[in-house]
């Protein structure tokens, strides 16, 4: 039977009993959904995956996001985030998260889940190394004033991936993809405070480095209130580092948080961590979610 450990922090749960290798029952899907839309952030210790594995856990939660470019074995669902060296070159990403974002904000149904499962995870002198930070936006957002609220109903986010570009390059990434805008994400545009489907309430969806301004305000009301979202974000209040073991399976909501990795690791030290990301036509779709949700007692 699972059981759920919360982490009595601002955000984070251990899910303990589900092997992810094998196909779960609607109920159990239900119970994860229930959990990260309680916790944000949920651990499932323990695991042993394939690519193929990773990636039919994730596709019973919707379709997955098909990357190009850095997949694992022709699997185009699956990225590989490592600084293994190979004959000269990098096996994946290396760089990948060194600022606070969102992923999949790009797409015109924002992205869901990030799936991570981690491989090998650095270690120096007894210390793990290279933790997962995350933001817990719903929590920030609830504590806006209420005025600040006020004028944020029904404003519209616009999301350009040439910030993350510019910022994510000022802060060391060396990769080449970040030189220019790829042609395929264009400007997307999404609620400030987007209605999340399974949690019942609004959550404040404002990426720091991928909105560029609140579209229908003056250039200057927009720009005082990203500076004042991006302060409310920033708050350690809000924060919560995740402290890797290898094993882990690490699910978490795109809509309700923001990451980063902390690279506090040399390129000796070895780290390998395999990505699914779970796009957001399945969450979105109540058909799709709503009889594992009502299984799990929660109302879609």
């Amino acid at each position: 039977m699972a059981t759920v450990e919360p982490s009595g922090d601002i955000l984070g749960a251990t899910i303990h009993g589900f092997d992810l290798s094998q196909p779960l029952a609607r109920r159990d899907l239900g119970l994860i959904l229930k959990t990260i839309g309680l916790y944000g952030v949920v651990r499932f210790p323990g695991q042993s995956l394939t690519p193929e594995a990773q990636e039919a856990f994730g596709t019973q939660f919707g379709p997955i996001h098909s990357s190009s470019k850095n997949h694992d074995a022709g699997r185009e669902g699956i990225s590989v985030l490592s600084n293994i060296v190979e004959n000269g070159k990098n096996i994946g990403y290396a760089d990948a998260g060194l600022i606070w974002h969102r992923d999949m904000t790009y797409e015109t149904t924002p992205g869901f889940a990030n799936i991570l499962y981690g491989i090998t995870i650095p270690k120096r002198d007894g210390k793990t190394l290279g933790p997962t930070q995350f933001v817990n936006t719903l929590a920030a957002g609830d504590d806006l004033p209420a005025d600040v609220l006020a004028r944020l109903k029904g404003a519209i986010g616009v999301h350009n991936p040439a910030i993350y570009n510019v910022t994510i390059r000022a802060a060391g990434s060396k990769r080449a993809a970040f030189d220019k805008l790829p042609r395929q994400m264009a400007l997307t545009r999404h609620p400030i405070l987007l209605d999340h489907p399974f949690i019942g309430r609004p959550v404040l969806y404002c990426d720091i480095n991928h909105v560029e301004t609140i579209e229908g305000l003056p250039e200057d009301e927009a720009a005082e209130l990203l500076e004042l979202l991006i302060a409310q974000q920033n708050k350690p209040q809000y924060q919560w580092s995740f402290t890797w073991t290898e094993g882990d399976v690490l699910m978490w909501d795109n809509l309700t948080t923001m990451h980063r990795v902390i690279v506090d690791f040399r390129p000796d030290e070895i780290r390998l961590i395999k990505r699914c990301q779970v796009l957001g036509d399945g969450i979105f779709d109540p058909a799709f979610i709503g009889p594992m949700l009502a299984e799990a007692g929660v109302a879609a």
